[in-house]
């Protein structure tokens, strides 16, 4: 568990830096799409080196894993420091300016729909392999295959979402999200059928890979003055999102079993639809008061009415 934190530590700023390198070299009107090339290499990564590492785990042993792990992070450290060009801070930020976006609550909320969408997505998909095996009866090999499959349509999704997420980013938050109920609904019917649980995992692949980047995307969105930390943050509560879902899932694992792991998904799900909602409730307030106060200058003593 010790071990385990280090890399827990480290990647939410490994990620926001990204973004934000991302981000800062290219055309703002595309940040989105920019953004949801970062995420794109989670999803290469679940196509190459997960399965990959899965496979080597059922060969051999899971040490194995992590060496493949070590040697692609030195991969990346190596093109880290001879690829990308020097970025020198150009304007400093004040902590106080940083940090007053947690007083803000459209942030607060939209960080509560990031917390409880990813415990959603994690409290199945943490024991992904372990239900494949005893739910829907694959081998090893079988869910290194599922793997494969799950990771080539999330880096499609990443790329799509991306697009669709510089047109209206509640939208295509709330379209993505809807896995969350589809996808459950889904495996239970699919029941011991290897053809309709394979066309539902893909289906699944699809709506499950953007969620990070839906999730970012949804925080920064109400705070774009902020995006450096707000990356952070997003990050930071997608991860203790991932320990609840897990958390969670674990439990009914142990209490029911693991084919009961997405219901829990369905529940977190319709909690972030709840958040997404009272946003939009609270932004059509926020427009409404401000479109609300005009100033009468024609008349001879201009006053300020509300409508």
């Amino acid at each position: 568990m010790l071990v385990r934190v280090l890399p827990a530590f480290l990647q939410p700023v490994y990620i926001a830096t990204a973004l934000s390198v991302a981000v800062a070299q290219g055309d703002q009107k595309n940040k989105n799409e920019l953004m949801s090339i970062v995420f794109s290499g989670v999803a290469i990564a679940m196509v190459t080196t997960v399965p990959f590492a899965t496979y080597l785990a059922s060969q051999f042993s899971w040490e194995y894993s992590f060496m493949v792990q070590a040697l692609v992070s030195a991969i990346a450290m190596a093109g880290i420091y001879f690829l990308l060009p020097s970025m020198p801070v150009r304007e400093k930020k004040s902590y106080g300016s940083q940090l007053k976006i947690l007083k803000q609550p459209i942030f607060l909320i939209s960080t509560a729909m990031n917390f409880f969408m990813i415990s959603g997505w994690f409290s199945t998909y943490s024991y992904f392999a372990d239900y494949l095996n005893k739910a829907k009866y694959m081998d090893n090999v079988m869910v290194s295959y599922m793997l494969f499959l799950f990771g080539l349509i999330g880096v499609f999704a990443n790329w799509i979402a991306g697009k669709m997420l510089n047109k209206n980013v509640t939208k295509t938050t709330a379209f993505f999200l809807s896995g969350t109920i589809i996808i459950p609904v889904l495996l239970h019917f699919s029941g011991g059928n290897t053809i309709a649980t394979i066309i539902v995992i893909l289906l699944w692949g699809f709506l499950y890979a953007p969620s990070f980047l839906n999730a970012s995307t949804y925080m920064i969105s109400s705070a774009p003055k902020s995006l450096e930390f707000a990356n952070s943050l997003a990050t930071s509560f997608g991860n203790l999102g991932v320990t609840l879902g897990t958390t969670v899932g674990g439990w009914i694992i142990a209490t029911s079993g693991v084919s009961d792991t997405p219901w829990s998904t369905v529940v977190f799900g319709l909690i972030a639809f709840l958040m997404i909602g009272w946003r939009s409730y609270l932004e059509r307030r926020d427009k409404t008061a401000d479109t609300g106060l005009v100033f009468e200058s024609e008349s001879p003593n201009p006053a300020c009415v509300l409508k």
